[in-house]
Parts: C-alpha cells; structure tokens; sequence
C-alpha cells in the first residue's frame, strides 16, 4: 500500500526559545510519512545546537546564510519530495499529535492543494474559514495550515522582491489559475504565535504591489473590495 508523504519545512533563524517546542510537535505526530527539513540562516544563539540534538530525526538540514526567510523556503521547496509540503513557524507548534494524520485522511488528490485553519495563541481565536477570491483579497489564508501539492510547490518560487508578505502574492496567484483545487478542510492545524516576524514587519514593495496584483489575478471587484475593508480598519 502506497502512503502520502508530507514533508514539513520549519525555515529559522535565531529561535533558541521556541524551536525545540515545533520540533517536538512533529516528532510527535502518529503519522509516519513525514519528510521534516530545517532551514536555518546561520543562527547565533544557540539554535543550531538545538537542531544538533535532533539531527538525526531530520530527512534535511542546512544552515547557512540566506537572502531573508522567502530564499530560506525557496531552498527547502527544492529539497521536499512529499506529496504535500506544509511551513511551519519557528516558534508555532502543530496542533495535536493526529493533526497530520487526519488531514492526510482528506488528501484524496495530489493535485490539489489543501488548508484548514490555525489557533491564534494570543488573541484565542480560529483563524479563518474557507476562502474565495474576495476574502484572500483581503487577507491570506494562513501559511501555517496550507498543504502544498507537490506539482504547485516544485513549479513555483517565492518572489523574493517581497520580504515579509510574498506568501501572500503567492497564495494570490496559485488561486488565480487553480481556484478550483483549493480545498478547505475544517480542521486546526497550527497554533499560531502572533507575534512572530510577518506580525511585526514592514513590506514596502508589498504594499505598493498588491492592489494591483489583486486586480489583476483576481478582478476589480475583489481590489476594491479589499481597499475598502482596509480604508474602514484604518479609520477605526
């Protein structure tokens, strides 16, 4: 009998504090068929005596420098061979030990891509439901609970132009040409720390891209849309 292989991709740089709990959260899985790769950018505070500790637990590891976190998973999407390939936080855990188990129990076709939702550590919420063109507009589906098919993540890269919100742009222009193979699975996948890097950065050349990406992969409608919800908030 043929198993899916997952692969997971934790990409770090100096998390000495909270990577040994992500770590952990996937050695534990009751799933078998896990691919886990670590990225790390050179750390220096201890992080790669952590990863050292599990080192041969790990299908990959590499540390060296990197041009930021998106040229970090460009690396690791030329490393992975699972079916599926998931990015997990540096300082996010998967949600219980069958999370991998039981999404792969939905995973019925290779060619599409599969997300669910994460738990939002701080603010105590779950994050956020199917999407459509109109809600990814807005805002994106979590990184953390978004199981790339081998055949999207093998052909596309992340554009490095945009060092904080390129999954973003990514997740924009996968669902422009494949909305169809979004699958959206009720399930938590990740308890999510909010206060992580994307929280807390700027992405210049994001902010002034994006309306125009949106536009143009997803309609005028959903621009609008999106500049709307995003002028409201900013007023509020």
């Amino acid at each position: 009998m043929s198993h899916s292989k997952i692969t997971i991709v934790t990409v770090v740089y100096n998390a000495v504090e909270t990577l040994e709990a992500t770590i952990a959260s996937v050695l534990e899985q009751s799933y078998q068929y896990i691919e886990y790769i670590i990225i790390d950018g050179l750390s220096t505070d201890g992080t790669i005596e952590i990863i050292n500790r599990y080192k041969n637990k790990l299908a990959n590891y590499i540390s060296e420098p990197d041009k930021g976190i998106y040229d970090a998973m460009n690396k690791a999407l030329s490393l992975a061979t699972g079916d599926w390939l998931l990015f997990l936080g540096a300082d996010d855990i998967l949600y219980n030990a069958n999370t991998i188990e039981n999404m792969v129990s939905v995973c019925i076709d290779k060619d599409n891509l599969y997300y669910g939702n994460v738990y939002l550590k701080q603010s105590k919420i779950i994050y956020n439901g199917k999407t459509n063109k109109w809600r990814l507009a807005y805002g994106n589906i979590s990184h953390q609970a978004i199981f790339y098919p081998k055949c999207f993540y093998k052909k596309y890269k992340y554009e490095l132009k945009y060092p904080i919100f390129a999954d973003h742009i990514y997740n924009i222009k996968l669902y422009a040409n494949y909305a169809r193979r979004f699958v959206y699975v009720n399930e938590i996948i990740t308890i999510y720390n909010e206060n992580g890097f994307s929280s807390t950065s700027n992405d210049k050349m994001y902010f002034t891209d994006i309306n125009i990406i949106i536009g143009k992969c997803l309609g005028i409608g959903p621009r609008i849309y999106a500049q709307f919800r995003k002028s409201i908030a900013k007023f509020r």
